[in-house]
Order: C-alpha cells, then sequence, then structure tokens
C-alpha cells in the first residue's frame, strides 16, 4: 500500500483522483424504482440503504489504483455496454446521453441503456481475474480486506462479496443483523433453500389458514374478504351514543371525487354501516372526506357535540373504546374480480370471537405484554394507548400472528431433526422474515392506501404514527397474505434466491460477521479497507423503529441465537444516534455546559461516533483507507461527523458527491436526508507521529480558501448536465469546504477559540448562495433588507413553502437574520416538529375590509396592518399589497401603492422582481402578484413580468454578495 518509489508515502487510489459520479448517479435513479431495487432490500425493512451502484463505487474505488481510468472503473462497476462497438465516446458520456432520452424512450431500461441494472450483473470470472490483479499491485499482492463496521441493510458488504473479497461486517442492531446473516452467510454457504423453505413455510401456512379460517367469515359465493376499513369507537359523553372515531369515510379512491366510501348510520342502539359507489351521478347527502375526527376532535353523529381531542386520547389510554369493522374488500376466488361492501354480523362476531379466544389461551393472553418504552418515535403511539407490544394490533391482528408463530415452534423440532445444524439456522431465519414482512401490513398502524383500498405498510413514514383508521389484511389471502410474503416477486424467498444467484460464482467466500457495539469491536486481523454508511445524527431511530420486529424475531430466534436474541429490545445504549429522549430536564440542569437535551443527545452521538471511528483506526492497517458515506442535509450532523474523524486522527483525502436529480425517498422528502451521497474518503496515516504536531491555522485564512472551494465545487455542479436541486447543490460543496477545513485543523479565530467544522458549513452555504443569487436571479438584492432578502432566498433554495428548520436558520445567519428573533414579531414563519414553514400574505395580513367595517374580534393577531404609510421590511410591504389587490381591487390599489410612494421604493420593486422567479407557478402569492402587474399598477410600478420566471432567468451582471445585505 506504500508508494514503492517513495517508500515513506502512500499509493494512491482511486478513491482519491476523479471518479464517474455523474453515470454512477445516474445508476442510483435508475434503482430508486421499486421494480428495479435490489432483491435484498425485500427480505426485511430496513432505513437508508444505498444504491447498488454507489456501494460498488465505493467498494471498488477504495481499494483499486488511481491509474485505473473512469471507462475502466465504469466496466467494473458493470455500467456501460459490455462491448466497446457500440461507443463513440466514453462510457460517462454514453450514458449521460441515455439518461437525457430515457423518458421519451417506450423500450425498458436495459434496452435503452444497451446493458442491464449493475445490480443484476456480478463480473465474469475474467473480469475479476482482472481486477483483482488490480487490486493486487497496490495491497503487497494481497486482496483487501473491506470492513464495514455498521452494516445496516448489508449493501456494501454485499457488494464487497460479489466481488470476490475477503469481507468483514458488524451490526448491532439484531433485526439488521438478521439481514446481514441471510444474505452474507447463508446466501454463500448454504445456496438455494428454495424447495427446503417452501416445504415448511406451505406447511405452516396450511395449518394457519384452517385455524383462522372462521375469523374471516365470507359472505359472498365465490369471493373471500382479503382486506378491511377498520376504525375505533367511543361512547359520546353528551348522549351515550357509540361515536365512530374516523378522519374520513373512503375505502378507496378512483379519483378526487369517486371511488368506495362507507358512511356511518345512527340506529337507535347501534351503529350500521353501509357500502356506497360514489360516482359523478351520485347524489348521496354525504361527503366520504369529511370524518367524525377533525384535528383531533370528535363529532358526534347522533348528537352532533363535540369531544375535545384531549379527551378522545385519555378514553383512547385508558381502554375505553372499542375496534370498529366498517366495511370489507372481497376477491374473487378463482378470478380476477373484486368487490367492497359494509360490514356485517359475521363479521362483528368473528372479532368478537377473536378477543374471547385470545383471553381463553394463556399463550394469547401473555402474548408481548412488555411494555412499549419511552422514546423519540414512540411517544405518539403511547399518547393514544399503544402501551405495549401487543397494543400495536388489533385482537384478531394479534391472534393471527399469534398462529403462525405457533405452527412455526410446532414445525422447528421437525426442522431441526432433518437439516444439519447450519441449515437448520437457515432455513428458520428465513421462515422468521415471512411473518416479519407480514407484520409492515397487518398492523393498527397500517394506514389504508386509497388508490388500492388496501393496508398501506406501517413503516412507510419511518415513524409509530397513529391512525384514525387503518386497513386490516387477511393474512391467509390476498396480495399481503403469508403466502404472498413468501412466493411473490418481492417475497422473502425469491429476494433470497436471487442473493444466491449473485454470490453463487464466488469461491470460498472469506466472511466474517459480527454483533456488537462497533466502539469496542476488535478484529482478529487488522484490515486495508473500511466502507461504512454510519447513522446520521436523529436521521433515523433504527432501534425504536425496529423493536416492532424485534419483539417477533426474538420469540421465533432466541433460542436459535440466544446471544443476539438476550435483550428484551434493542440496544437503546450503544446505539450511535442523537436521541433526545434519552435526556430528562433534569439532566440538563445537571450539567453547566449545555443549554438543551439536544445537545446533550448530540454530544452523545459525536462522543460514540468518534468511538467508532477511534475503534476502526485501530482495526486498519497502516496506511488504510476509509470511506465514509454521508448523506444529511442539517450542518449539525455533518459538524458532528467530521469532529468525530478528526477527533479519530483520520486525514480526509478526498470527497466526491453522487447526486440524485429529483428527490426519491417520498417519506424523507423535506427532512433532514439529502438525495446527494457524499463520499469522504480519509487515510491512515503510515506514521502516527504525523499527528503529534499540529500548528493551529486562523480562521479568517481558512475562510477565503473555503468559500473559493465551496463556490468552485457549486460553479462545476451548476454548468453539469446534471438537473441539481439547490439543496444538493449545496450539499455537495460541503465536500471540498471540510477537505480543507481538516488539512488545515485545528483552527482558531483572533480570540484564539477553536472553530468547529459547523462554522466552515456555514459559511460555505453562504458562499454557494451567493453563486445561485448571482445565477438565478434576474435583480440584484442589494439596498434589500436582511428579512425580505431571506425571505426570497428561502422561495430560491429549497421552492417550497415546508423546510427544514436547521437550513432556514443557518440561511438565515448567512444574511443577518437569526429566525427566531423574529417570528414572534413579522409571522413570516412558524413551525411544526423540524420543519420551518414559510408564511404568506393571507396569514400575515390583517383583512383590508374587515378593518374597513370595523371588526375588532379577531383570533390571533396580525403583524401588517395594510392601512400603515409605511412598512419595516420590503416583505410586509409587498404582502400589504396583495391584501388590499385581493380585497378592493386593482383601481383602488394603484392609488394605494401611490399614495405610499412604493413605486420609487427600490427595495419593494426589487424584491417584487425576485419574488415572481422564485415563488412556485401554483403559489397563491405568485398569482396575485401576477395579476397585480399585469394591469395599470403594473406600468406604474414599470416591471416587466415576461422574464421574471424560474424557466427564463436571466443571469444578472451586477454581482453581490450576501455579505453585501
Amino acid at each position: 500500500m506504500t508508494n514503492k518509489e517513495n517508500p515513506e508515502t502512500l499509493t494512491p487510489l482511486k478513491v482519491e483522483d476523479e471518479l464517474p459520479v455523474k453515470a454512477v448517479g445516474i445508476e442510483c435513479l435508475k434503482e430508486s424504482n421499486p421494480e428495479t431495487m435490489s432483491p435484498h432490500r425485500y427480505l426485511q425493512k430496513w432505513w437508508a440503504r444505498r444504491p447498488t451502484a454507489a456501494a460498488r463505487l465505493a467498494v471498488l474505488a477504495s481499494v483499486l489504483p488511481s491509474d485505473v481510468t473512469n471507462d475502466e472503473l465504469l466496466q467494473y462497476l458493470q455500467i456501460g455496454p459490455r462491448s466497446s462497438e457500440h461507443l463513440s465516446k466514453g462510457i460517462s458520456d454514453y450514458v449521460i446521453e441515455k439518461r437525457a432520452t430515457q423518458s421519451s424512450s417506450s423500450k425498458r431500461l436495459s434496452e435503452h441503456y444497451g446493458y442491464e441494472l449493475p445490480l443484476k450483473s456480478t463480473p465474469k470470472d475474467s473480469e475479476l481475474e482482472e481486477i483483482h490483479n488490480r487490486v493486487r499491485e497496490v495491497w503487497d499482492g494481497e486482496l483487501p480486506t473491506v470492513f464495514d463496521p455498521t452494516a445496516g441493510g448489508g449493501t456494501i458488504p454485499l457488494e464487497a462479496l460479489r466481488y470476490g473479497l475477503p469481507v468483514r461486517a458488524n451490526e448491532l442492531n439484531p433485526v439488521a443483523w438478521l439481514i446481514n446473516k441471510v444474505i452474507l452467510d447463508f446466501a454463500p454457504n448454504e445456496g438455494s433453500l428454495e424447495d427446503d423453505v417452501r416445504k415448511w413455510a406451505n406447511k405452516i401456512d396450511l395449518r394457519v389458514s384452517e385455524e383462522l379460517a372462521e375469523y374471516y367469515p365470507r359472505e359472498r359465493e365465490g369471493y373471500e374478504p382479503t382486506y378491511y376499513f377498520r376504525a375505533y369507537s367511543i361512547e359520546c359523553p353528551s348522549c351515550g351514543y357509540r361515536l365512530p372515531l374516523s378522519n374520513r369515510w373512503w375505502f378507496k379512491k378512483d379519483t378526487g371525487s369517486t371511488g368506495h366510501a362507507i358512511k356511518p348510520t345512527p340506529h337507535e342502539d347501534h351503529i350500521e354501516y353501509e357500502y356506497l359507489k360514489i360516482e359523478p351521478s351520485s347524489n348521496y347527502d354525504f361527503d366520504p372526506s369529511d370524518g367524525t375526527v377533525q384535528s383531533g376532535d370528535a363529532e358526534c353523529i347522533n348528537c352532533g357535540v363535540v369531544t375535545e381531542s384531549n379527551d378522545v386520547k385519555s378514553r383512547l389510554r385508558d381502554g375505553n373504546f372499542e375496534f370498529e369493522v366498517c366495511g370489507v374488500k372481497e376477491i374473487e376466488i378463482s378470478g380476477n374480480d373484486s368487490k367492497y361492501r359494509a360490514s356485517t354480523k359475521a363479521d362483528r362476531d368473528a372479532i368478537a370471537k377473536a378477543v374471547s379466544d385470545i383471553e381463553s389461551s394463556l399463550s394469547l393472553s401473555t402474548l408481548l405484554t412488555s411494555d412499549v418504552p419511552d422514546g423519540n418515535k414512540t411517544s405518539e403511539a403511547k399518547s393514544y394507548g399503544i402501551t405495549q407490544w401487543r397494543d400495536f394490533f388489533t385482537p384478531r391482528q394479534l391472534l393471527a400472528h399469534g398462529t403462525y408463530l405457533q405452527a412455526f415452534e410446532e414445525v422447528k423440532p421437525e426442522i431441526e431433526a432433518e437439516y444439519s445444524d447450519s441449515r437448520t439456522k437457515a432455513i428458520l431465519s428465513i421462515l422468521t422474515l415471512i411473518p416479519s414482512k407480514l407484520i409492515s401490513r397487518t398492523s393498527r398502524l397500517c394506514p389504508i392506501n386509497l388508490p388500492y383500498g388496501a393496508p398501506e405498510n406501517m413503516m412507510g413514514t419511518n415513524n409509530y404514527s397513529f391512525k384514525w383508521q387503518f386497513g386490516e389484511n387477511n393474512p391467509t389471502v390476498g396480495n399481503y397474505s403469508y403466502e404472498r410474503m413468501l412466493e411473490s416477486r418481492r417475497g422473502v424467498l425469491a429476494s433470497y434466491e436471487h442473493v444466491v444467484d449473485f454470490v453463487s460464482d464466488i469461491d470460498n467466500p472469506d466472511i466474517e460477521l459480527h454483533q456488537k457495539d462497533a466502539r469496542t469491536l476488535e478484529l482478529d486481523e487488522k484490515v486495508e479497507a473500511v466502507v461504512i454508511d454510519p447513522p446520521y445524527g436523529d436521521n433515523v431511530m433504527y432501534s425504536e423503529l425496529s423493536d416492532v420486529f424485534y419483539v417477533w424475531h426474538r420469540l421465533y430466534l432466541g433460542e436459535v441465537y440466544p446471544q443476539v436474541y438476550s435483550q428484551t429490545l434493542t440496544d437503546k445504549q450503544a446505539e450511535a444516534v442523537e436521541n433526545i429522549s434519552r435526556y430528562s430536564d433534569d439532566d440538563v440542569s445537571s450539567d453547566s455546559s449545555v443549554t438543551s437535551r439536544r445537545e446533550l443527545a448530540r454530544r452523545d452521538y459525536e462522543e460514540k461516533m468518534s468511538n467508532i471511528f477511534s475503534q476502526t483506526y485501530k482495526n486498519l492497517k497502516d496506511g488504510g483507507v476509509l470511506t465514509v458515506y454521508f448523506t444529511d442535509k442539517e450542518s449539525d450532523a455533518w459538524d458532528s461527523l467530521t469532529m468525530s474523524l478528526i477527533n479519530s486522527k483520520f486525514t480526509i483525502t478526498a470527497t466526491h458527491t453522487i447526486t440524485s436529480e429529483v428527490p426519491n425517498r417520498v417519506a424523507m422528502q423535506g427532512s433532514a436526508s439529502a438525495d446527494s451521497t457524499l463520499l469522504l474518503t480519509c487515510r491512515k496515516p503510515i506514521d502516527s507521529r504525523q499527528h503529534e504536531e499540529q500548528v493551529a491555522s486562523l480562521w479568517s485564512d481558512v475562510r477565503e480558501e473555503i468559500r473559493t472551494a465551496a463556490q468552485d465545487k457549486a460553479t462545476e455542479l451548476l454548468n453539469s448536465e446534471l438537473n441539481l436541486t439547490k439543496t444538493d447543490t449545496i450539499i455537495s460543496a460541503f465536500g471540498p469546504t471540510l477537505r480543507v477545513f481538516t488539512e488545515n485543523y485545528p483552527v482558531v479565530d483572533k480570540h484564539d477559540n477553536t472553530v468547529r467544522p459547523k462554522k466552515a458549513l456555514e459559511e460555505a452555504r453562504t458562499a454557494v448562495v451567493e453563486v445561485l443569487v448571482n445565477r438565478e436571479l434576474v435583480e440584484s438584492l442589494d439596498n434589500v433588507d436582511s428579512l425580505s432578502t431571506w425571505y426570497v432566498l428561502s422561495w430560491l433554495v429549497y421552492g417550497r413553502e415546508s423546510i427544514p428548520y436547521d437550513d432556514a436558520r443557518q440561511l438565515g445567519l448567512g444574511v443577518g437574520v437569526d429566525v427566531d428573533d423574529i417570528k414572534t414579531e413579522t409571522k413570516i414563519w412558524s413551525k411544526s416538529g423540524a420543519t420551518l414553514i414559510l408564511k404568506g400574505q393571507s396569514y400575515r395580513v390583517r383583512d383590508y375590509t374587515a378593518l374597513e367595517a370595523g371588526e375588532k374580534r379577531r383570533k390571533r393577531a396580525y403583524p401588517v396592518d395594510p392601512r400603515d404609510k409605511s412598512f419595516n421590511y420590503a416583505i410586509d410591504a409587498i404582502h400589504a399589497t396583495l391584501n388590499v389587490m385581493t380585497t378592493k381591487g386593482s383601481d383602488f390599489t394603484w392609488n394605494w401603492l401611490n399614495d405610499r410612494g412604493l413605486q420609487d421604493n427600490v427595495a419593494f420593486t426589487r424584491t417584487i422582481k425576485t419574488l415572481l422567479q422564485v415563488l412556485p407557478e401554483n403559489n397563491e402569492d405568485r398569482e396575485i402578484l401576477v395579476n397585480l402587474l399585469s394591469g395599470e399598477t403594473g406600468d406604474l410600478l414599470d416591471i416587466d413580468i415576461g422574464p421574471l420566471t424560474h424557466q427564463n432567468s436571466n443571469k444578472r451582471d451586477n454581482k453581490t454578495t450576501l455579505t453585501d445585505f
């Protein structure tokens, strides 16, 4: 690994040179579709798995020499046509050109691009031999070992294994560990298990289906029930009637106003549910979109009295409620037809029988009675009475899951008697993943997927959010049955067999899998390369979210892997995440160095990541390489990660950005997760004494170097063929920023105080926004006040009203605005969780006509009075203008503007022009602005709306910087 010509230096690696990130980014986009995702993703729900192409790039580039060309690397990654005769230029250009014409092509992806997806392609023996020969050039004639200390869903070690490299993987969480056990141990060592797993799964399913049949009664000849519309009911405190709780009564929606609905109708002593087919010609006095629950308050369908949210929650917590079965979807037994109906007495009797049978069964009545712990993700569910793990399920769901568990226990001794120990464990592990997948669609936290009239994935939004109405699945039939979880093309068996195909050609796989705390894991031998996708601050609470699976895995496999499943729940104390629920206000008051629970949580996260990287440092050979994935948007998370690397003595030697063109993870849009993947590459020095003497750098000197690096990267990406989001452009500049910062670390200010990486990232954000302003806005923001500037830039950068609070705060600091200080006074934004919501004129301006009418009563104060003659901020004057235009018309507005001389106010007109550019086309304020400038008021203000659109923005010649504002 040392340079032969100069033994004191390291041989440069491909990851430390230019990489074909555009082509790899396109491959990641192709894999983002559920139809094209790697099959191992469907074995078990897990979070934050990286695409195959990105994982391959990180692994191969970290072990190949720098003299490998980009075309060679892409060929090794299985990207591009296999024959050079199809290429008139380089592979990257070929892939980019194919991407440009993809949307207009009617061909399958593989046909359009001329090659199969990389995830489906494993190198041939001749290619593998060539790759191994090139790799051995770097690593003293040996194949380097690739280690992933936080393996998660297993993509990184799986791809290293597919290339025949020695692999070491570790995962603390037992749910993720089981995924890795299946794909890294059983798939290469046991091979195909198709016949064996199917044999025992079918035996389990047949037995359970017979036992559960009476709990899912058939109503219509030739059809069987598959999905149920479920809700809750409480007793109305006013009239004593049953009050069904649901915020809507749609079961399935075909269009915005048509579909299938369930209508609750009060009778003297009970509620009847009626099925309605809603069509354009329907004349029902009923709107399925109007449920009994609005903002948590419930209106009685009998007397109309509203029960407030706190009282409703209290009744749910105390168990003073009933589960309602409102509607049923049935499927044809020997055909493709489906029908909807209201619930019947037989349905209600079946549910009552499930309740009775659970109470009379010792095993079912004590099943999962352990408490759900307090946590970041469990707090909402607990506030609605979900306090034990059995509470995640209705009685019938719990009975069904328990019956599958009993059937598994009955066949388990037969399996153990028939197979070797390793094959027994493999079969039992895969059999466990089938009901585990079933849990995702068979819980009272499963929303109803309205386009399909079926239960949606419980974890679709990565939390345990309460559902007023939910979909219940019949686990013995339909698309989400036990049989489908086994046999479908995304089922457990097909997924496993695909992985077997991926690794079947690897002779004598060298793989070690650990289930330990990465902070203390000491490998038997030091490794050459570490590739890691670490947890990112508070992005995902892995242990909290996976507990609902773990409690079942433990019941199934506790005796098979007693050490792995020794704890009641997953390990929250050792997990490296920023979880504020671990701390109380007393913890804050007892520590004078912090002011909030978040500070304590971040400090804990940073300390754990530092320890993980420090132990990784110890497990690396001298000169070894560490490549880190990073995709978080929050600068605090970047700050913590970078400090963890610095504290661990690593040196950042290169950064690369693999960028998606559009946001792909629906559940994460607007949250802390970015769509760019940054690869940070670090090396362990040959001589650790290199770290002993470090001369501090002055922030004033480093600042300009950081600004230049960030702006150069942003300009490069904006000039590229990729259609980047502006937030991705900012994130992409963080890589070179951190490299500059770590090269100059330690950094101190003029008072000799240590400067953290966060300061550098703030500077990079400001510098990139300046580039965006210069390129995107036709009008300078000179002379515009800081608040109005921040408002414009927020829309420019994010293009939507809901943006991450931390991002908005950092953007504000860059232009001299503390968003917290101006919140109450201006009401220009509100907060929902970690999201900041930008507000328009309708929220901020008191209605002019109401003021004229002398209305005194108002629910809240409005910061902007349109009768004022002057305004503190340009955005206030604009919002007041829009209100006047809406309420009084254009003629009045002309006089109103003229009276205040706003047509001569440069800040006012410049802010209007920039708002027209940055507000989305469907934004209400933008539509009013267009109307305002389309008539005589536009002539008065002398503003031409023609060029002021997102699609036609001329670049400004009059440059300015954010530091001028």
